[in-house]
């Protein structure tokens, strides 16, 4: 082919060009067909400017004849105008407009070839029918590719010699794109598939296995860097003219989106995770992947940094991170969060507990009203909230449509994930979705009955402390550390002690009590063989599980006093259970496996195994609750304080006033309600355990509304065929359908 170059350029007719040439080329998918580019308008420009435009037969194919002597240049750059109402979106949008072209809409609608496949290809197409065969990409041949992905590693490329020759010699007559071809030549162009992966996730209100695991890793991704290199501009930075930001560290957030995803490789890392952890993706067309916008200063204002406007970048648009500035930046709120879209779905990850700031915001418990809403939240809780949502406000100006929003968040990050899903869902649309992991209270009463609307599913680890605080029942002005009146979960799995437990440096003043919001699901550890340890997902009803995980927290750090304030949350938030990457993904692996399974071999959610020895833990509870009551009735006769005739027995009591025996009288009486309310939950979850052993899944319970994918069984056993989901160590985590090895 360089010799064929050579010659053609060094012909004799180039001092006096003549017309005569003819150049002919097929468009053809991975797999060597030509119809996908059927239609398609192309541009060839010859060596003295002149240009032939036509369009692509039924099958992909061209012949220019007449043109002058000499290579050319082949471009496809209309833009698209086609009926598709996202891809006509993009094209218009206010903010960072996409020039769609009718060439990558059709490139998007076409497939990969899978490496090692035996079917054909363009190279069998081009030695068919005597052509020369390359590789291309869309951005070969159209004018704008920074909203593209990266260029490939191409295993047959096309030669940039012959289009710089072309252009070095027409000057500024022949586009300064597009690919070069020699006349009289044949060529079948493979044209790569422009595909990307995105997380397969339900937009189903219902609760599904798939959302369960996929979130815990889109959750534990807001823990990461966005990682943007280089991370900032310079707001007089001149950049080189093929400038474009990378995301080259694995766990960030612009590695998994924009380095991952979008160039149609799945991701294995997530914040500083060191165990590979697949999610389960789907096959889509580039442009419906979720979304990092492109940069691009030639076509974007607020990416030029001499233009005047506020300098923008992928990680200001996509990242927030209101990072304290020091001991004295009293401002900042240390809350981090990310924000993506597709055509379907807003995804909003906020993060949790990570840095020593965020251990104060979690104390920081007094209770202040909900601006615009209903009722008070937890006011560390919403101080980050309202740091977070011009952020969030923003991105939803610019960039929803009528998508869904999921969000999700662990900890820290649930508690202000469900301040910010209530807050959208109140103004901007009431399509939320919210799942949370091992979050605290965020909000009273009030706040969590003006908030059922919002489709919240809480995912709390049987032994994580912080779903436990702020305490619910308590109604006072100062820490009460009840040492006599804490009910004991005696459980047969994992006996733990205390059930009504208020952390130190956690009280509120005042108002309504704190409670949980959303519909709680449950990790129940189960002891497996081999000292495995794994979990069953059940719905307790009861609260007692989550308030027990905090009691052992506490008592193992400390046996006849409060915990030590100044270390309370470091100690709490140093529980393996607690952690996402040691807790929660583990057991929503086990349980995304054990649900596919349960579900393709007609069983049960639980065995009647597991149900009957849930159901003695849950009569156990009931047992301890019961003789709680009695202790209280014993020691508050008539149910006040005053009727204790010890009450002042010692020179500290009394010294206490009367107002603080009002106020342990009120945190007293909570106590009491609670309790009640807690027997009264119990019948209902002892209901939902008969149930449960009878109850079947079906393949929506496990994938939602995904289930209805034709390719579904291909997403599943490309996740499945992974080496770590195939691991006998992680096979061993997913508990059988009957087991006789519970205790």
């Amino acid at each position: 082919m360089e010799n064929l170059q050579a010659s053609t350029l060094s012909d004799q007719r180039r001092s006096c060009p003549l017309r005569g040439n003819w150049i002919s080329f097929r468009l053809v998918d991975e797999f060597g067909e030509g119809k996908p580019y059927a239609g398609l308008a192309y541009e060839l420009s010859d060596s003295e400017g002149e240009k032939k435009t036509g369009v692509l037969d039924g099958d992909g194919f061209a012949r220019v004849e007449g043109n002058y002597s000499g290579p050319a240049i082949l471009t496809l750059s209309k833009i698209y105008t086609g009926t598709d109402d996202y891809y006509n979106y993009l094209i218009s949008r206010q903010s960072f407009d996409i020039p769609l072209t009718e060439l990558q809409v059709a490139a998007e609608q076409t497939l990969r070839r899978a490496i090692g496949s035996t079917s054909k290809t363009g190279a069998y197409r081009a030695s068919a029918e005597k052509g020369v065969y390359y590789n291309v990409e869309v951005r070969d041949f159209v004018e704008f590719s920074r909203h593209l992905p990266p260029a490939s590693k191409l295993s047959n490329p096309i030669p940039a010699g012959c289009a710089k020759l072309v252009r070095d010699f027409a000057d500024n007559k022949v586009p300064s794109f597009g690919v070069g071809l020699l006349p009289e030549t044949h060529y079948v162009l493979e044209v790569r598939a422009l595909r990307a992966f995105r997380p397969l996730l339900s937009l189903a209100n219902e609760f599904s296995a798939l959302n369960l695991y996929q979130l815990s890793l889109m959750g534990t991704l807001s823990y990461g860097a966005f990682g943007q290199v280089p991370e900032t501009l310079q707001s007089n930075a001149k950049l080189k003219k093929d400038f474009a930001f990378s995301y080259p560290k694995r766990g960030t957030i612009g590695h998994v989106l924009n380095t991952c995803f979008a160039c149609y490789e799945e991701p294995t890392h997530y914040a500083d995770s060191k165990q590979a952890a697949y999610p389960l993706v789907e096959d889509v067309p580039y442009s419906k992947r979720l979304e990092v916008v492109p940069f691009d200063p030639d076509r974007y204002p607020q990416n030029d940094a001499t233009s005047g406007v506020p300098l923008e970048t992928p990680s200001s648009v996509h990242f927030f991170n209101d990072a304290r500035l020091g001991t004295t930046d009293w401002k900042n709120t240390d809350t981090q969060a990310y924000a993506t879209h597709d055509d379907r779905l807003v995804l909003i990850g906020v993060r949790g507990t990570a840095e020593g700031w965020d251990g104060w915001r979690d104390a920081d418990a007094q209770q202040v009203p909900i601006e615009g809403g209903t009722g008070k939240a937890h006011q560390g809780f919403y101080e980050a909230f309202v740091a977070l949502r011009p952020f969030i406000e923003g991105y939803m100006r610019r960039f929803r449509r009528n998508q869904k929003i999921l969000v999700c968040g662990h900890s820290l990050g649930g508690a202000i994930a469900l301040l910010l899903a209530e807050w959208l869902r109140q103004n901007i649309t009431d399509d939320v979705i919210l799942y949370t992991f091992g979050s605290p209270r965020a909000g009273d009463a009030d706040f969590v009955e003006g908030a059922k609307a919002l489709v919240h599913h809480r995912i709390v680890n049987h032994n994580d402390p912080v779903p436990s605080v702020p305490a619910g029942w308590m109604d006072t002005k100062k820490p009460i550390w009840f040492t006599g009146l804490a009910a004991t979960v005696s459980g047969v799995l994992t006996p733990a002690a205390g059930g009504l437990v208020f952390a130190a440096g956690m009280a509120r003043f005042g108002g309504k009590p704190y409670w949980h919001h959303g519909e709680q699901r449950h990790f129940m550890p189960l002891q497996l063989p081999g000292r495995v340890v794994s979990s069953v997902l059940w719905k307790p009803g009861c609260e007692g599980y989550e308030e027990a995980a905090m009691a052992r927290c506490v008592a193992q750090m400390k046996k006849n006093d409060m915990p030590d304030r100044s270390q309370f949350m470091s100690q709490v938030f140093s529980a393996a259970d607690h952690k996402m990457l040691d807790g929660y993904i583990p057991s929503c692996w086990a349980s995304l496996r054990r649900w596919q399974e349960t579900q393709t071999t007609g069983g049960y959610v639980i065995s009647s195994t597991e149900s009957n020895r849930l159901k003695l833990e849950v009569e156990t509870y009931r047992t301890e609750l019961q003789k709680w009551q009695r202790n209280a009735d014993s020691e508050f006769p008539g149910g006040t304080i005053e009727g204790r005739p010890q009450e002042r027995a010692t020179p500290l009591q009394r010294r206490s006033t009367l107002s603080d025996l009002q106020e342990r009288q009120t945190a007293i009486n909570q106590a009491v309600r609670h309790n009640k309310k807690e027997l009264e939950a119990i019948e209902l979850t002892l209901q939902r355990l008969t149930s449960l052993s009878s109850t079947k899944l079906t393949i929506v319970d496990v994938y939602g509304d995904r289930s209805e994918l034709p390719e579904l069984k291909t997403h599943i056993d490309r996740w499945a065929a992974h080496t770590e989901n195939q691991a006998s160590v992680r096979l061993a985590q997913i508990p059988p359908s009957i087991s006789e090895h519970m205790a």
